[in-house]
C-alpha cells in the first residue's frame, strides 16, 4: 500500500514573464519533436538530396506520406543546386523566392525559407502563429491547420517576420521551439482555461 508521503503531487503554477528570454528558457524545456538529429543538415553550407528530404522529414514529424513525398520530388529535389545557391547568397529577395517557389504550400516554402537561411527566417506553422497571437492579445481559437495559404503566407511576412526581427532573438530555433511548445498548450481544450487570467 502506498503511504500519502510517498506521492509526488505536481501543483501548477502560473507565472508571467516580462522577458522574450524568459518566455523561451521556460517554454522550450517543454518542446518534444521527435528526430531532432534530422534537423542537423540545415547547418550545412551546402545539401545533398538525402540532407533536403532529412529536413522535410523532420519537418513533417513522420515519414513523409505518398502526397507529400510526390510533391517534394517534383517541386523541391529537382531545385537543390538552385537551393545550395540561394544558401551561400548574402541575402535572399522574399518577393522573388515566394513567386518562385510558389507551387509549394506555405507552411513547406517558409520551411524552405529557414533552410536557407537558418538564422534570419524563423519556421512558421499553426502553433507558432496561434502563441504568437496570444502573447500579443489576440483571439488565436481560429488558428487551425485550414488557414488557407495566403492568410499564413500573409501573416508570416507582415507580421510574424517583422516582429521577430525586431526582437533580435540569439536562436531562432529555440524562439521556434519556445512558440510551438506554447502554441500546443493553447491548442489543448480545457487547458486554455489555464492562460486566460495571465
Amino acid at each position: 500500500m502506498i503511504k500519502e508521503t510517498d506521492l509526488s503531487l505536481p501543483k501548477l503554477t502560473t507565472i508571467n514573464v516580462a522577458e522574450l528570454d524568459e518566455f523561451i528558457e521556460s517554454w522550450r524545456s517543454l518542446y518534444d519533436y521527435a528526430n531532432a538529429h534530422l534537423y542537423q543538415p540545415v547547418h550545412n553550407d551546402i545539401l545533398n538530396g538525402d540532407d533536403l528530404k532529412q529536413l522535410y522529414v523532420w519537418k513533417n514529424n513522420m515519414p513523409l506520406s505518398a502526397k507529400k513525398e510526390t510533391a517534394f520530388n517534383t517541386k523541391i529535389q529537382p531545385r537543390l543546386n538552385e537551393i545550395n545557391e540561394l544558401k551561400k547568397s548574402d541575402s535572399v529577395d522574399l518577393d522573388k523566392f515566394f513567386e518562385s517557389f510558389k507551387p509549394i504550400s506555405t507552411v513547406w516554402k517558409i520551411f524552405l525559407l529557414h533552410i536557407i537561411k537558418p538564422k534570419k527566417f524563423p519556421i512558421y506553422d499553426q502553433h507558432v502563429h496561434r502563441a504568437y497571437l496570444f502573447i500579443h492579445r489576440r483571439d488565436f481559437s481560429g488558428i487551425d491547420s485550414s488557414l488557407s495559404n495566403r492568410a499564413k503566407l500573409h501573416f508570416y511576412r507582415t507580421e510574424y517576420l517583422p516582429w521577430v526581427r525586431s526582437q533580435n532573438a540569439k536562436d531562432l530555433k529555440q524562439l521556434d521551439e519556445a512558440l510551438f511548445a506554447f502554441g500546443q498548450f493553447l491548442n489543448i481544450g480545457a487547458q486554455q482555461r489555464l492562460v486566460t487570467s495571465i
